[in-house]
């Protein structure tokens, strides 16, 4: 884990900062900078019609009575795309155009969802498995009534 956080917050951000230095000798800093901002623009402007449509396929799916696993799943992966459109770099921005793109979205779905159900049973939350706890039911013991003696204040009485 601590491998996967270093990988995340330290190489690929200097590699990231590499393509961008990169790309601005070879084209100039103010188109690079424009670069930037248009695929950021255009990034999430498409997560933003593709979520409407997601939305709808939700939507559309609990009218029929389904569980809208699928469009679930397209939902997450296109919060990890929005993330990634909108974080400036040229890689991290071709990603998410990348998972923008349905037909390579439901396989990336598919594949998180196997990881984290790996990870998930590693760490004890196993699907299908079940603990039975024995109980044994003895009948209601709450108290029947109240105390006698137990006085009730309401306030101030105006008749």
């Amino acid at each position: 884990m601590a491998l996967t956080l270093f990988l995340v917050f330290v190489v690929f951000p200097l590699i990231e900062l590499g393509v961008v230095i990169f790309v601005a000798d070879a084209i100039g800093i103010f188109p690079t900078i424009a670069l930037l901002i248009a695929m950021s623009a255009f990034g999430a402007w498409l997560v933003k019609r593709e979520g409407i449509g997601v939305m709808r396929r939700t939507r559309l799916a609990a009218n029929r009575g389904e569980l809208p696993g699928d469009e679930m799943l397209d939902g997450a992966v296109l919060a990890i795309a929005g993330v990634l459109c909108i974080v400036p770099g040229f890689i991290s921005g071709t990603i998410g155009l990348l998972l923008l793109i349905g037909p390579l979205r439901r396989p990336v779905a598919r594949r998180l969802v196997r990881r984290w159900t790996r990870m998930a049973s590693l760490v004890g939350f196993a699907r299908g498995r079940r603990d039975v706890v024995e109980v044994e039911w003895v009948g209601d013991v709450t108290p029947a009534h109240s105390p006698p003696n137990a006085s009730i204040e309401l306030g101030p009485v105006n008749d």
